[in-house]
């Protein structure tokens, strides 16, 4: 029985929007190589090459595991995987299945000088993109050095102006956090702790900063610890560059300034607190 040829694309958000890459272009051109033979197209719009976690690449990984394909058509490599050991692994495990490989730019033949062509491109497209991020960061790093707030972050209590870059106080968020501080130093009856300020938020109807219904003791905690409250808000903190997130060393973190929330020394106070009851 006769395996399928698969169509893979696929293009990330950034890419699509600094270059016009499109899905619908790549399917074209790896049809056209195909010629009348009938395709399955296999597209992940939106996905960044840098991890093989994609939905349409898992499936098509699962028809390959199955038997059902003999053929993959790609436009590039750096299409298939940012990354030169996953293009490297995914066409070891797809030669020893007997699946072929071929791409619209650029040919990949299972010899010496094929490898070595094929590795090259890929160590090229993954540098590019180190580059890309390099800069990317770096520009980052430069806007917050200026004192403009990168993003919305979603702070409770604070609303994120785009025109300004910077962060307003929500008012009706705001009475919500001082309310907070003042049930953690002094408890009224029936609500002790974490979890008691977090069943009374529940109980009073209290929605999240994303509109969520349930508070959770762990939320409650990260508002009493946020220095934002004082006026204090930190870029540069993490570090998101290696595939997972890492704090940053403190002297690398920049200040920017924003509207206080919460008095300095009741802030104090409640880190105090917190710092014994954690002992205890």
């Amino acid at each position: 029985m006769k395996g399928l040829i698969a169509i893979y694309a696929r293009v990330s958000t950034e890419e699509q929007a600094k270059h016009g890459f499109s899905i619908a272009a790549q399917v074209r051109e790896c049809a056209r190589l195909a010629g009348d033979a009938e395709t399955v197209v296999f597209a992940d719009e939106g996905v960044s090459g840098e991890t093989l976690q994609r939905p349409a690449l898992q499936r098509l990984l699962r028809r390959i595991e199955a038997g059902e394909v003999d053929e993959v058509i790609c436009l590039d490599p750096d299409r298939l995987s940012r990354k030169l050991l996953h293009q490297l692994l995914l066409t070891e495990e797809w030669d020893r299945r007997g699946v072929r490989l071929v791409f619209v730019n650029g040919s990949y033949a299972k010899t010496p000088e094929g490898n070595l062509f094929y590795a090259l491109r890929g160590a090229i497209s993954e540098f590019e993109k180190a580059k890309i991020n390099e800069r990317m960061c770096r520009g980052r790093r430069e806007k917050a050095r200026q004192g403009r707030v990168l993003r919305d972050f979603r702070i409770y209590g604070y609303d994120f102006d785009p025109h300004t870059e910077q962060l307003v106080i929500n008012e009706a968020e705001a009475e919500v956090v001082r309310q907070i501080y003042t049930w953690f130093l002094q408890p009224p009856p029936g609500i002790r702790g974490l979890a008691g300020i977090a069943r009374a938020l529940n109980k009073a109807g209290v929605p999240t900063k994303r509109g969520a219904a349930l508070w959770h003791r762990q939320v409650v905690r990260q508002i009493l610890r946020n220095r934002t409250y004082i006026g204090e808000f930190y870029q540069n903190k993490w570090d998101t560059t290696k595939g997972r997130t890492t704090l940053r060393p403190e002297e690398e973190w920049i200040l920017i300034p924003c509207p206080a929330i919460v008095d300095p020394q009741v802030f104090a106070e409640v880190q105090l607190r917190l710092s014994v009851n954690s002992r205890s």
